[in-house]
């Protein structure tokens, strides 16, 4: 049979129910502060079960069928959040009235009178928000109460369509209330779901609601990826288009030049911990330099408690980078760079590097990091700046598989590091109605078993 719940605006019910789950969209309008657990009705609950008795509601009172556990907020900070989540009392009333109004007069096949007291889709919208019109569609056996009504009859066939044709609960929400007042209690009662073992007290709903919509953002929206400049922006990018091509709609990186934002390894930091602390849903990938800098940053983003769909890496170490020309203090000398010194430019090969006598572009030693027991290296800037607009150079060919092997095979580097940083999403596609839900709330009794 089954568990129902409905919402209550002030004294009257909206026309907003359901059986056995609250839908997600609707649980990601309430927070913790919204949440209220009768204790001492859970307690008479809980005795009543460990005697063995007969359902509760069929020994106690009738308000024992209200207010166990429920949600309550105003109508006008319902309004609030709505307006933020994209369901204003102004847009929904005109997208009611738009959708009557294109299906004309069929709507009043049964009832021809009614075109004189509805005369336009904004007519029905209006009538549709007032106590009436929502008392008329309340509840799952609404269109039988109204046999005898040929108003109430139509406001409630319309309330139908509104819920057919915008079938996120939140917009027939946000219609009920769009001419509530803004103190009106709005209550969405939980106590059948509860009573029927469909929910129990100690579950969240709205925090599972968000976990769900979490995993899925994660899953399904794009990969944010922070490089330290725009060159590492670009060039990573159009590895993704040269190697990937079947996955690179779905990297998105930061617009140093729209944005004019600055570049850096604290940039990268600075980035991530803020996405990290905003909540940032999606998977974010922070690409730093492989150079003691870059090692730097790495490790102090390690030391804080990131969310796991956030990624922290290194540049890949390059093979010709062990045995690289550098100049130091004591003159020109040969050493492994990698993790000193390797930035996005030796990431496409070494002819790339070559000078106009065919020797290899040197490595400048420069400061000594203390906090990495190592001299941070770097090309001159004379160099970095031709290398940058040979990969410009050979990166604007239009056809991939026509680029020299080792910047293709520098772009095959770029593009494997990055689809394996983002990773696997844990995500189940499971709903608020699925069995598989058991697996988001950690239930010991479910019987399927799967490493989430």
């Amino acid at each position: 049979m089954g568990s129902w719940w409905d919402i209550e605006v002030g004294s009257h019910r909206a026309p907003i129910w359901g059986k056995n789950y609250v839908p997600d969209e609707l649980m990601l309008l309430f927070a913790d502060d919204d949440l209220f657990i009768d204790r001492a009705k859970i307690a008479v609950v809980a005795e009543h079960e460990s005697r063995g008795g007969d359902a509760l509601v069929d020994t106690e009172p009738a308000s024992w069928n209200t207010r166990l556990m429920h949600y309550a907020a105003t109508a006008g900070t319902l309004r609030k959040r709505l307006d933020l989540q994209g369901f204003s009392s102004q847009r929904v009333r005109d997208l009611s009235a738009a959708l009557f109004d294109e299906e004309g007069s069929e709507l009043f096949h049964y009832w021809p009178e009614g075109r004189r007291i509805y005369p336009n889709g904004a007519a029905i919208a209006a009538a549709l928000a007032t106590r009436r019109g929502q008392q008329a569609a309340s509840g799952a056996l609404s269109e039988l109460r109204n046999n005898n009504d040929p108003d109430k009859s139509f406001l409630c066939r319309q309330w139908e369509s509104v819920r057919e044709s915008f079938d996120d609960p939140r917009f027939a929400l946000a219609l009920s209330l769009s001419r509530t007042r803004p103190s009106t209690p709005v209550i969405l009662d939980l106590t059948d779901l509860v009573l029927g073992g469909w929910l129990a007290t100690e579950e969240r709903p709205h925090r599972e609601a968000r976990s769900r919509m979490s995993s899925k953002v994660a899953a399904s929206g794009p990969v944010i990826v922070i490089t330290e400049g725009s060159s590492d922006a670009r060039w990573i990018r159009r590895s993704l288009e040269v190697a990937s091509p079947e996955v690179a709609h779905f990297f998105e990186f930061l617009d140093f030049a729209g944005t004019k934002s600055p570049g850096g390894t604290d940039r990268v930091v600075s980035l991530t911990k803020g996405m990290a602390a905003a909540g940032v849903m999606n998977r974010i990938v922070a690409v730093l330099d492989n150079d003691n800098a870059g090692n730097e940053a790495v490790q102090q983003l390690a030391q804080l408690d990131l969310p796991a769909h956030v990624v922290v890496v290194n540049l890949p170490t390059i093979e010709y980078a062990n045995h690289y020309p550098t100049v130091g203090p004591d003159g020109p000398s040969t050493a492994n760079v990698n993790g000193r010194a390797v930035s996005i430019e030796f990431m496409f090969g070494e002819n790339i590097l070559h000078d106009s006598t065919g020797s290899l572009f040197p490595v400048r030693w420069q400061a000594y990091n203390e906090r990495v027991n190592a001299y941070q290296g770097r090309l001159d800037g004379r160099h970095k700046k031709e290398v940058g607009r040979r990969i410009d150079q050979v990166l604007s060919a239009s056809d991939g598989f026509a680029l020299p092997d080792q910047v293709a095979e520098g772009c095959r580097r770029l593009s494997e590091m990055l689809i394996r940083a983002s990773g696997e999403p844990r995500y189940i596609p499971a709903s608020e109605a699925s069995v598989l839900t058991a697996l988001w709330r950690n239930d010991p009794y479910c019987a399927i078993k799967v490493d989430t």
